[in-house]
């Protein structure tokens, strides 16, 4: 039997304001054998290796006596049976364990974690023909790049790198190669919070075995995930006191007094911001001016904003969306068009020829996304899908709780749907490589959403094939700049490379043209004016 465990903890905090987590080992598998006993009226198993070796207890509840041995773990997990080849229960938590650190000295864990990194990172490359696990370009790129802007600039720095190219880990190699003592990480949901927690908790590749990046020696960080809002300077003392990464969203820091977010400011040395192309809210904005004299680094795959302004901070590396393909991190893109004027017809078909792709799908793990671009159509593109059939179909959308929610995106996960109905693109923090069909009931009209849809669908894994979109084309209503991608025959794995690179030298080239104006003129925000033009043709003989 095979069984699939938890990581071990550290640290393993639940304050009022979210929780911090220091991981000491990750999860792993075990092959071993399975006894069910019952201690003190508590009823549960433990497990032992093949040679008859206590590795530890379960129990789905924590056992009324703790007369355990020290040396043997207690697992805490829901179960239903323990039996087949192969048990998850990696959702548990390890209840007694060795080297959990006492919460009254909090400093002093996150201080060892930043002195461990000292001389622990390499440049290291990746080689997939010789099995060297390291970096790939991308991120070596805009790592070198990176030190090289601090070599010289404390002003904020955006980096550009498509979806899919490995942004996270990044931020990843920044924190532990620049030895950041705290590092603040500000994402636009909930959703991904939680994920870019995960990374740092774990340290993604940079702690996979074998791996040529981080020496063994090195600890991963202390994480918290800010959830709520500290309502004192001591509630934000108390939390980040704790911790190497705090992970939280711009929502929740807009939204706290002016102390507060000083006080924030005050303990963090730097800021990440990822998925820079949201829109900014003002409170958010009044918020990031507080890490003035700060270095703060921005990360995004379009660096042009969902709202038309400009992101602010000076564009030091961009990884072309045509290097990404040329280096296999994207599958190509086959565009499957609809030409149907009546909508309720265009629909249907849009469906069948998705149903089709699914049913072609010789992985047998290809997922629909269909997108609409509000509730009511979802409803209504939902009961088509159910109508037609031969798959399972979910629906998502904001009128959902939350606990619903994940319920149906586990039905994604475990394979027991393969089309999801949604409103917009499921929100970042929805990392499923198994995404490649894209219905689109509804356009979504922008460059920025259009880019990041693309690096959802074209991530590359080798049990995968290629990403299809589907749409009716005989109902576009885009900007002028998509409007070739949503033509009879486009080739959007050439179309997409180019519009990307279009709007990325003239995000550099306005740059360049207002760092030419004098310092005067800063109070003045010349990257938001707009100035009108106009043009007089005369036609001669």
């Amino acid at each position: 039997m095979r069984i699939k465990l938890p990581p071990v903890l550290s640290v393993h905090e639940k304050l009022p304001f979210g929780r911090v987590v220091q991981i000491r080992e990750s999860g792993k598998t075990l092959d071993c054998n399975s006894v069910r006993f019952t201690f003190e009226k508590s009823a549960g198993y433990v497990f032992t290796n093949y040679d008859g070796e206590e590795l530890f207890y379960l129990f789905s509840t924590r056992p009324k006596e703790t007369h355990f041995s020290p040396q043997v773990p207690v697992l805490i997990a829901k179960y239903s049976v323990i039996e087949g080849d192969e048990v998850d229960l990696s959702e548990g938590q390890w209840w007694q364990q060795h080297g959990v650190v006492p919460s009254r000295f909090p400093a002093q864990v996150a201080d060892a974690a930043h002195e461990s990194w000292r001389h622990a990172f390499n440049f290291a490359s990746e080689d997939t023909e010789r099995s060297i696990i390291g970096l790939r370009k991308p991120q070596l790129g805009a790592l070198h790049a990176i030190h090289a802007h601090w070599s010289t600039s404390g002003e904020t720095a955006t980096i550009v790198m498509p979806t899919g190219t490995g942004k996270t880990e990044t931020m990843l190699s920044v924190l532990i190669s620049s030895m950041c003592k705290r590092v603040l990480v500000v994402v636009p949901s909930d959703a991904l919070r939680a994920q870019i927690a995960e990374k740092f908790e774990t340290l993604g590749i940079l702690k996979i075995p074998g791996n040529k990046i981080l020496a063994e020696k090195a600890l991963r960080p202390v994480v918290g995930r800010l959830t709520s809002g500290p309502k004192s300077s001591t509630d934000v003392d108390s939390f980040f006191e704790r911790c190497n990464v705090v992970v939280t969203t711009s929502q929740l820091l807009g939204g706290l007094r002016k102390e507060v977010q000083s006080r924030i400011a005050h303990w963090c040395t730097h800021l990440f911001i990822d998925e820079a192309h949201h829109a900014e809210a003002r409170t958010w904005r009044s918020f990031r001016e507080r890490f003035v004299g700060k270095r703060v680094l921005q990360f995004t795959a379009t660096p042009f904003r969902e709202d038309g302004q400009k992101i602010d901070g000076l564009l030091i590396y961009i990884y072309p969306l045509k290097a990404a393909q040329d280096e296999g991190y994207f599958r190509p893109i086959k565009f499957h068009p609809i030409n149907e004027f009546n909508k309720d017809r265009g629909d249907r078909k849009i469906a069948e020829a998705a149903l089709k792709a699914l049913d072609d799908d010789t992985s047998g793990k290809h997922i629909v996304m269909a997108r609409v671009d509000s509730r009511n159509r979802a409803e209504e593109i939902y009961e088509l899908y159910r109508s037609m059939g031969r798959h399972e179909a979910i629906m998502i959308h904001s009128g959902m709780t939350p606990t619903l929610v994940r319920a149906e995106k586990q039905k994604l996960f475990d394979g027991a749907a393969r089309i999801v109905v949604c409103v917009d693109m499921l929100g970042e923090g929805f990392d499923l490589p198994e995404l490649k069909i894209a219905a689109f009931h509804d356009i979504r009209k922008s460059l920025s959403v259009t880019l990041q849809l693309a690096g959802r669908f074209t991530r590359a894994r080798e049990d995968l094939g290629d990403a299809l979109f589907i749409t009716n084309i005989a109902l576009i209503e885009v900007q002028e700049e998509l409007r070739l991608l949503y033509t009879r025959e486009p080739d959007w794995n050439s179309l997409l490379p180019e519009l990307s690179s279009t709007a990325i030298e003239s995000e550099r080239v306005s740059q360049q043209f207002f760092q030419g104006f004098e310092r005067f003129l800063d109070e003045v925000p010349l990257k938001d004016l707009r100035p009108a033009a106009s043009m007089v043709v005369y036609e001669t003989n």
